[in-house]
């Protein structure tokens, strides 16, 4: 049985670079990436590798994935896994970057920040219609209704309150990429 570790992610949105850099360092000791796990990634041992990694979001059909796929194959990168709109490619050192320039990185945020967008929003007016009914219609404090509303209220705030630090991410770091000092590039 091929042994599994898991390795848990600082958050896509907050340290990419960070992340697909501790993935690499692992796959030099012998712990490569198998596929996207709960808030991390699964890793499988290996003989060790000295390979890159980096991450593209883009949302393709099942129609298209074999061309989309083979477009990275092309410029040298293998891929490792997909969950949802987020795909991991592997190459050797030194293999051109998927994203080189600006624009091209500011694509790719887009797309992350896009599925987030509606994420937050959607969480947000979830919580706030729970919060109206729980204040305007909810009158007796020990009712079991009362107690499953306020418990749906406290769940909804336990995932939007990160859904919106990590969609705020997100929009920081297009921004960041579109005043990034070019004469440090």
């Amino acid at each position: 049985m091929k042994q599994k570790k898991y390795m848990m992610s600082e958050g896509l949105a907050f340290s990419e670079e960070k992340d697909m850099k501790k993935l690499s360092d692992m796959a030099s000791k012998g712990w490569v990436l198998d596929s996207f796990a709960f808030m991390g990634y699964k890793l499988k041992k290996a003989a060790p590798q000295n390979v890159t990694y980096s991450i593209d979001y883009h949302a393709v059909d099942e129609d298209s994935m074999d061309e989309y796929l083979e477009i990275f194959e092309n410029a040298g990168w293998e891929h490792v896994c997909s969950e949802y709109t987020t795909h991991i490619f592997a190459a050797a050192p030194g293999t051109k970057p998927i994203y080189s320039d600006r624009s091209t990185k500011i694509d790719k945020y887009k797309q992350s920040e896009y599925t987030l967008r509606y994420i937050t929003l959607f969480m947000f007016f979830l919580t706030a219609t729970v919060t109206v009914i729980r204040s305007v219609f909810i009158s007796d404090e020990a009712s079991i209704l009362n107690n499953t509303i306020r418990f749906l209220f406290v769940f909804l705030i336990a995932i939007t309150i990160p859904a919106i630090f990590t969609y705020a991410a997100s929009v920081y770091r297009i921004w960041r990429v579109k005043h990034r000092n070019p004469n440090l590039e």
